[in-house]
């Protein structure tokens, strides 16, 4: 009983220490929260090529940056360091439906400056701060706040898909993919994925992997697979006047906008006009609705999608087999 009860301290101990722990932790000024960040961040290369950034999350050398920098090839992986140099990287895992990957650094005697992560993403208009080496420059502390705090689903193209993020309002440029998000306290609360895009230039919002996932890679330590249905989605209302007419009037849904050839719903007959008004029997009517349903499943399982096409076409039922997302 005894051994059992170390073991569950221990447990719970390692679980506070990647977590960021149980306590409040005080904020830091301005120049300690640089560098307790800038000690432990790191920016990748792949055959020598800068590629993004990163940040160590364990003293033994895990490191935590954006699978879409490292998915295709698992070799000439390295990480620059302003307190260890540079080192060679192994990828550990993929987790593509957070846009998460995992890589280690050689074993040391000496453990690696690291940061611990946040149990759950701060309230909407809180203050965080980004840490990354754009193109062309290095180890900037770019400031932001949270815009959405709970997760929804944005598409990335680097990972061909949608993934589970939060908003940050604030500056991403290029090459601070893989950067950490950190609190005032230097906890991290998330990794820079991508930003959201207007038709004419970015939005200012930063798509951001919550601290939830990050954790569950760290812990696992093991690739994570997610489903998907091979299509990007749009919501009807986002939609032409003129096309919403042509469904019944107040119809909701989303659409299967551009399906990728020979993917899921492409197999299953839709196309870009197909309307998805149900899935699995539940209404839906916003983007999120259907990728919650689509990652509750695993690539493999079948969802039954109510379809309606525009004009007088009567609704259809169609089964679609998930894929897994990256092929």
């Amino acid at each position: 009983m005894r051994r059992m009860q170390r073991s569950c301290v221990a447990i719970a101990m390692v679980g506070c220490l990647m977590l960021g722990g149980c306590a409040p932790r005080p904020a830091l000024e301005g120049q300690a929260l640089y560098e307790t960040v800038r000690s432990a961040s790191v920016f990748v290369l792949l055959d020598g090529r800068h590629q993004g950034s990163g940040f160590f999350a364990t003293p033994d050398g895990l490191i935590v940056t954006s699978a879409h920098m490292v998915k295709g090839k698992p070799d000439g992986l390295e990480v620059v360091s302003p307190s260890c140099g540079r080192l060679r990287a192994e990828r550990v895992a993929l987790d593509l439906g957070h846009d998460l990957a995992l890589l280690r650094a050689p074993r040391r005697a000496e453990p690696y400056p690291w940061l611990p992560i946040a149990g759950r993403a701060p309230a909407p208009a809180c203050q965080v701060f980004l840490f990354g080496d754009p193109v062309f420059r290095h180890r900037l502390l770019l400031a932001g706040a949270v815009a959405l705090a709970e997760p929804t689903y944005s598409y990335n193209p680097g990972v061909g898909g949608y993934i589970r993020v939060y908003y940050v309002a604030g500056t991403s440029p290029e090459g601070t993919s893989g950067g950490c998000w950190v609190d005032p306290a230097g906890r991290v609360v998330g990794l820079q994925s991508g930003f959201l895009n207007s038709p004419k230039a970015p939005a200012g919002i930063a798509m951001v992997a919550p601290p939830d996932a990050i954790g569950h890679l760290l812990a696992t330590r093991v690739s994570r697979e997610a489903a998907t249905l091979g299509t990007r989605l749009d919501e009807l209302w986002t939609q032409s006047a003129a096309f919403i007419a042509r469904f019944p009037k107040g119809t909701e849904g989303v659409l299967t906008v551009v399906p990728e050839k020979d993917g899921p719903v492409a197999r299953a007959g839709l196309t870009k006009e197909s309307l998805i008004t149900a899935i699995d029997g539940k209404p839906v009517a916003y983007l999120d609705d259907v990728m919650s349903a689509v990652r509750a499943k695993r690539p493999g399982d079948t969802v039954t999608l109510r379809v309606l096409d525009p004009g007088d076409k009567p609704a259809r039922s169609v089964g679609v087999v998930l894929a897994r997302l990256g092929g």
